[in-house]
């Protein structure tokens, strides 16, 4: 088995874990099931034990193995929080650098919040058009900074849900938490908001009508302009 892409992390650890990963991946290992030992490890992958522990233990860290003195190591239950964790840290790591890549989250978002969109007027029932015009009616009401990045989270939170794919309801809400201190930064937040608004309600209406085309074209440039707001004091 190579070791997974040179370069998506810098630290020798964090690509161990990725080839951590990539194992259990391939071999449908459960939880519970037992791992190869360190030495069995650093053969396959072609690197050091002392490499090959200190991988182990990163995961370990990370809630992906469990490790059993005396006994082994075995994978540990990654139910879908302890997958998304992981990227979320590697997102958070990325604003280590001195300029904070808001430009590249906004990115992602965008593509994620077309799809989420799209996918959601195909499918959305009765229930789900009913809580987003509920958040809807609550967001024309706030006049708190804190309350409307709040609402802004809870209404796009709810789209991904409205998805039923866990995927994208846990990276949404991953990329939230890392955006939302650049949005109570951002000074403009609450002059801006009534234009939000407007785009959350277009997009109901688009998503109301089962029009996927028009709702993700909503949902990309409402990404969009957040994203060149959020961008140009950075």
């Amino acid at each position: 088995m190579d070791v997974l892409i040179d370069g998506l992390c810098r630290d020798e650890e964090d690509k161990l874990v990725f080839s951590l990963i990539r194992y259990i991946r391939e071999k449908n290992l459960k939880a519970g099931d037992k791992l190869p030992s360190i030495r069995a490890f650093a053969t396959e992958l072609g690197v050091s034990q002392s490499q090959v522990r200190s991988g182990v233990l990163r995961a370990a860290s990370m809630g992906l193995i469990q490790i059993l003195p005396r006994s082994g190591c075995y994978v540990a239950d990654m139910g879908l929080s302890k997958i998304v964790g992981p990227f979320a840290l590697l997102f958070e790591a990325m604003y280590m650098n001195d300029q904070p890549p808001l430009f590249h989250i906004y990115a992602l978002k965008t593509t994620l919040e077309r799809g989420i969109a799209k996918r959601v007027a195909d499918i959305r029932t009765v229930e789900d058009l009913a809580e987003m015009k509920f958040i809807l009616e609550k967001m024309s009401t706030v006049t708190e900074q804190a309350d409307m990045i709040r609402l802004d989270e809870e209404y796009h939170a709810k789209l991904a849900n409205a998805s039923r794919n866990p995927l994208y309801f846990s990276l949404i809400t991953a990329i939230h938490s890392i955006l939302r201190p650049s949005r109570f930064r951002y000074k403009d937040f609450v002059s801006e908001f009534p234009q939000s608004l407007k785009d959350h309600t277009d997009l109901f209406e688009a998503i109301k009508d089962q029009d996927g085309q028009r709702a993700g074209d909503i949902a990309e440039r409402h990404s969009n302009r957040r994203m060149r707001r959020l961008t140009q004091d950075y």
